[in-house]
């Protein structure tokens, strides 16, 4: 009574922010039809963490099912229901948005009072967890067993932890709390569109700033190719040592050390031609390609997945260079043409923009000193989109005649089998006198070869195998002439991405980052 009469006598008391803002919200509340004690950034970026959310989950399940066979729970082959087409570049996308939304969440849900349910808990310190992790394995820099561990954090909470986790926020929001669901969700309930501004514009900033940390190259993501006064013919004399070495770290390939390696490049060039120098560790020289082994009763096939061998096959690198200007690569790398699905173990690299691909294989190509120049683009009636340059000569293949038992063609002697392969020009046709010859357990090569001639020979190399390291050395023309070539230019520079592999035709290890060769004036 006493404080009644005091405030009829003072007046009415002004209101403080806080309880004007709360008594305009519950206004426009019953306006709207809708009471809400959420404030309007909670209820608008629920909405986007719980569409990322889903989104990330189902691309989630096919990368992890695109993984390979002894990591993923499906075989290393994503199944028909699953997300196909270039999954990683929505993962990375979807990744990003539900990033800034969830610090944003966390924020908020920091500043709310009363009673913290368990859900809501998990959910959060999941998404932390996701986040943290996923920026691991995308520059997957120190011990391999940090990878694993990220990786195998990452798995569990994304595909097992967060999916329970929101389904049973979903059943409570939907049954027990079906009364405060719509509050919860609803955009335009009392709305603080100066907040909801803000949101979005520190929505797209923080996470094109987060993007362009994990996508965008930098400085330190240049490999300059410095200028060369004389080349020298052995490509091991080059003064190396004085470059400036990239490090590329590369991860969830076979093999290797639990999937991961480092590559370093060094490059140079003398106005005429580029030199390039990749080293990386690989425990073991790998120069076989299904190969044929002499038995006690004749001739045995070593493969084990002729579809996706990954135990009898040989040691392969690459460099990926778009022929023009190509911006969705320039953000996402090689993630933007490697396409899950399609009925690929691993998948299918297919380019919307033609790129000039430098395959390097120990068996197929490194015993001609060349290094594979192919090119990508699109799948169409002409063939699919991995592509060999023209040739006039020279190649490969593979060293079987239909359905017969045994090697099509056998070497002239054991000496002349070379590096993994037969050189076409020492190679014999099959018969059962120079196979008795054979002594039973030799390997005899399943793949016949031969120097390329033409485009498709332009890029050449040298390799060594030495303490678990490979160095390979490539040299090709700055200029060669060839519309499937791109051209280097110097003072000026071009985007590329990098893979390598571990005694697999496609589970290589890779790097969605995108690098850049610059070649000094």
């Amino acid at each position: 009574m006493e404080s009644s009469q005091n405030e009829t006598k003072n007046g009415p008391q002004p209101q403080s922010a806080e309880a004007r803002k709360n008594a305009e919200a519950k206004v426009a509340g019953v306006k709207k039809g809708v009471r809400t004690p959420y404030s309007h950034l909670f209820r608008v970026v629920h909405w986007v963490i719980g569409i990322s959310l889903v989104g990330l989950i189902y691309s989630g399940i096919s990368l992890h099912a695109s993984a390979h066979p002894g990591w993923s729970l499906f075989d290393g082959i994503v199944r028909p229901w699953m997300w196909e087409g270039p999954v990683g570049v929505f993962h990375l996308v979807l990744g990003v948005l539900f990033s800034a939304a969830a610090i944003s969440i966390v924020f908020c849900y920091s500043q709310r009072n009363g009673k913290r349910q368990t859900t809501h808990l998990v959910l959060l310190v999941g998404s932390l967890l996701t986040i943290g992790t996923g920026l691991i394995m995308l520059k997957p820099y120190g011990p391999s067993e940090v990878y694993v561990l990220a990786r195998l954090t990452h798995t569990v909470v994304g595909l097992v932890v967060l999916p329970l986790a929101f389904a049973w926020h979903f059943w409570l929001g939907v049954t027990k709390r079906r009364p405060v669901l719509v509050p919860a969700f609803h955009p335009t309930a009392a709305p603080r569109w100066r907040t909801f501004f803000l949101f979005f514009v520190l929505l797209f900033f923080f996470g094109g700033l987060i993007f362009g940390l994990v996508t965008k190259p930098g400085v330190y993501y240049d490999l300059v190719a410095e200028r060369l006064e004389t080349p020298e013919d052995d490509l091991r004399a080059l003064p190396w040592s004085k470059t400036r070495p990239l490090v590329v770290p590369l991860a969830n390939g076979i093999g290797f050390d639990r999937g991961r390696t480092d590559v370093t490049l060094r490059a140079l060039h003398d106005g005429n031609e580029l030199f390039v120098l990749a080293e990386w560790n690989d425990p073991t020289e790998s120069r076989h390609y299904i190969p044929w082994q002499k038995t006690a009763d004749g001739w045995k096939r070593l493969v084990t997945n002729p579809k996706d061998e990954t135990v009898f096959y040989e040691d392969k690198f690459s460099l990926v260079f778009p022929l023009q200007p190509d911006g969705a690569f320039e953000r996402f790398g090689c993630a933007v043409y490697c396409h899950l699905g399609e009925g690929h173990g691993y998948g299918c690299k297919e380019a919307h923009q033609p790129s000039d691909v430098w395959h390097w294989k120990a068996v197929r190509t490194d015993g001609s000193g060349q290094v594979d120049d192919k090119y990508w683009t699109r799948e169409d009636e002409k063939g699919g989109p991995r592509r060999g340059d023209p040739k006039k000569g020279g190649g490969y293949k593979k060293n079987e005649s239909g359905d017969a038992p045994h090697p099509a063609k056998l070497p002239d002697q054991l000496a002349s089998i070379r590096k993994g392969a037969i050189p076409i020009d020492k190679a014999v046709n099959y018969s059962r006198e120079r196979a008795e010859r054979i002594v039973e357990e030799t390997v005899v090569p399943g793949i016949l070869s031969a120097p390329f001639v033409g485009d498709r020979g332009d890029v050449t190399c040298q390799s060594y195998h030495e303490d678990g390291r490979w160095r390979l050395y490539i040299r090709r023309k700055l200029d060669t002439g060839s519309q499937f070539d791109v051209e280097f230019v110097p003072g000026q520079s071009r985007s590329f991405g990098v893979a390598a592999f571990d005694h697999t035709g496609k589970r290589h290890a890779y790097d969605y980052s995108v690098y850049r060769l610059r070649l000094e004036e």
